[in-house]
């Protein structure tokens, strides 16, 4: 008799049929992937949700005006600058999350990176579970090793560093969750027929849009996937179609009381907040229809190069990394084919192969609600619109190896496997480039080097850092590097008023005070108003003046310029002072009395001010007061002839 060979299941075999492992295994990867970010810094976006937010940073406090406005408007503070984007923000809940922690330990980001890690191992969990019990009608006891292929490969796909790395990322990964949690009660109602699991639904999905605007598309994902995947009757489906309305129209009542009832109203036309403008003959103007919609399917084609292979990764997809393009280019009309195609195969294969039909499904919903075309978003695209969208890629690639290793068991498995490896190295590299704005905002500006947003960031990143230098060579070579970012960004956008600003900035710490003046005025001719803009002109004059009367011994420039430096502002006593010192050089020793007792007016402890009363009775061969004036300003300040003397 012939011994017969007995298989020992190896340990792939047992992970890749055990439910329990399984689980285990999606929950550790997410959480593991993305410990490295546990102890970073806040970084670009999460001061808009945080920190620099005032409602957030009142704690709990504030939860009711973070209900009641729009979700910018407690980092812009000012009404209307909140509504800069297209109809405006409104997405609370994560907001109320962040100002409760805010109350407890303040603005320490490590909580709030931890949070954030708990929350996404906590979503890949649920996308486990989910697909387990929706997939079994279809695939039985397989359906656990496709969710948990589908899952990996969510949890480790590193699109979604933007998301996670990156704490305002709660809002994309709030609305899945919600929506997923949303999903699990439905199927629970129809397995135990308790109205009550679809009241759960309804009150997840309405959790869900409160965290952001583009859970809407689960209100046709949920019954689309009860009716193809779980095998529930059309008419029941059509019942949780509508009791989803239900939430949905709450929202948005409750959205639009808040923000207004039209979401598309007034496109700006400012750049950084409408990519579909274009500089002509000195002036911008909207895209025509042609050039709009071959950009938004360049666009489409990007995300699906992104989702296959993911490198390199940035941030930032502002004008004009993203070029103009139109119908004579090729690539729009290859992303317009395959985008029909994946329309045409979500019809076909709705009852042949379900599971990459509701997949299909999954991928264009979500993406069409911020690809431009249903509205304006504010910018071409960004990584993190494809956070949901990825949940359809995974699930159709996850079922794609699952057939393979039907095949080929044993080398589609290490297949997989190195494929979550690759992935995976990827996502712990990119997260570093998170740590805080400064290592990620100059990382990115080498790949996005055409866009005009990041190389002003690079040039405000630049110039903050001078503040911290003590070498003089490494001030000037942060100032150079700061200029030649700013140049391009504006050359990229002529009306870039932030750029504006910054570049006169540069300018008046290299003491170039005529250029810096310049700068500022460009933005004050077109906006009168700027506080930044008129502030840093003062400034500039001011210290123009000081340095035309003190180092260029030029006084009767240093009066013209101190004076419109006064007409900015009348009640600063530094410009004041310098005026009475410009007309006491001049031999106009009156006036420069009547500028100094100005002063005291506003300053009466002012020792300087004193002193240059001294200084000017002296001069005017008054020694009487002059010994008066000595005497209170050496009461104020004993030293004051030593500085004095120590500055000649």
């Amino acid at each position: 008799m012939k011994n017969q060979l007995i298989h020992k299941p190896s340990i792939l075999d047992r992970i890749f049929s055990d439910k329990i492992w399984q689980s285990y295994i999606v929950v550790v990867l997410a959480g593991l992937l993305y410990l490295n970010t546990a102890f970073h810094d806040f970084a670009v976006d999460d001061g808009i949700v945080i920190h620099k937010n005032e409602f957030v940073a009142k704690g709990i406090s504030g939860i009711p005006d973070i209900l009641s406005k729009d979700t910018f408007r407690g980092f812009f503070k000012k009404e209307g600058k909140d509504k800069l984007v297209s109809g405006g923000r409104y997405r609370p809940l994560t907001l109320v999350v962040f100002s409760i922690i805010y109350e407890i330990v303040g603005p320490m980001a490590p909580v709030y990176h931890i949070l954030q890690i708990l929350a996404y191992a906590f979503l890949c969990f649920l996308i486990y579970k989910l697909f387990c019990v929706l997939l079994n009608p279809h695939f039985g006891d397989s359906a656990s090793v496709i969710s948990f292929l589908g899952a990996l490969l969510f949890a480790a796909h590193p699109i979604h560093t933007e998301v996670v790395a990156n704490i305002k990322g709660m809002d994309e990964v709030a609305a899945l969750l919600f929506s997923v949690l949303s999903f699990h009660a439905f199927l629970k109602a129809a397995d135990t027929k308790m109205p009550v699991w679809n009241m759960a639904g309804m009150i997840w999905l309405f959790l869900g849009l409160m965290s952001k605007e583009n859970a809407i598309g689960f209100v046709l994902l949920i019954p689309v996937g009860l009716w193809t995947l779980y095998r529930q009757s059309f008419s029941q489906s059509i019942k949780v179609f509508f009791l989803l309305l239900v939430p949905t129209f709450l929202f948005l009542i409750i959205r639009a009381q808040i923000l207004g009832w039209n979401p598309i109203a007034g496109q700006s036309g400012e750049l950084m907040n409408n990519p579909f403008l274009k500089f002509a003959n000195g002036k911008y103007v909207f895209f025509s229809a042609a050039e709009r919609y071959a950009t938004i399917l360049f666009t489409l084609f990007k995300y699906l190069g992104l989702l296959s292979f993911p490198h390199p990764l940035t941030y930032d997809y502002y004008p004009k990394q993203i070029p103009i393009q139109n119908f004579s280019n090729l690539v729009p009309w290859i992303s317009l084919t395959l985008h029909l195609a994946m329309l045409w195969f979500i019809f076909k294969w709705k009852k042949t192969r379900p599971l990459w039909s509701w997949s299909l499904l999954c991928y264009l919903v979500p993406l069409s609600l911020v690809s431009n075309l249903v509205f304006p978003i504010g910018t071409f695209m960004g990584e993190r619109f494809l956070f949901m969208s990825s949940l359809g890629f995974a699930m159709i690639l996850g079922s794609l190896f699952y057939q393979w290793k039907i095949a080929s068991a044993r080398i589609i498995q290490w297949s997989f496997i190195l494929l979550i490896l690759l992935y995976s190295l990827k996502t712990i590299s990119r997260n570093m480039d998170w740590k805080n704005d400064f290592t990620l905002i100059l990382h990115d500006a080498q790949i996005s080097s055409n866009s005009a947003k990041i190389n002003n960031a690079v040039g405000g990143i630049l110039l903050d850092q001078v503040k911290d230098l003590k070498d003089s060579s490494a001030i000037r070579k942060n100032i150079v590097k700061a200029k030649t970012h700013l140049l391009k960004a504006i050359d990229l956008h002529p009306f870039y008023f932030d750029a504006y600003n910054l570049l006169g900035n540069a300018h008046f710490m290299s003491k170039e005070y005529d250029i810096a003046a310049q700068k500022y005025e460009f933005v004050l001719k077109y906006l009168p108003e700027d506080s930044e803009a008129l502030n840093n002109l003062h400034l500039t004059l001011r210290e123009n003046g000081r340095n035309k009367g003190m180092v260029e011994n030029n006084p009767q420039a240093a009066i013209l310029l101190l004076n419109r430096a006064l007409q900015l502002k009348p009640d600063d006593p530094e410009t004041i002072s310098l005026l009475g010192v410009g007309h006491g050089v001049m031999g106009d020793y009156t006036k420069a009395i009547e500028y100094f007792n100005q002063v005291l007016s506003m300053q009466p402890e002012s020792a300087e001010a004193h002193f240059n009363l001294y200084l000017t009775y002296m001069n005017m061969g008054n020694t009487q007061k002059a010994e008066a004036a000595l005497a209170e300003a050496q009461k104020r300040d004993p030293d004051i002839t030593k500085k004095f003397n120590a500055n000649r």
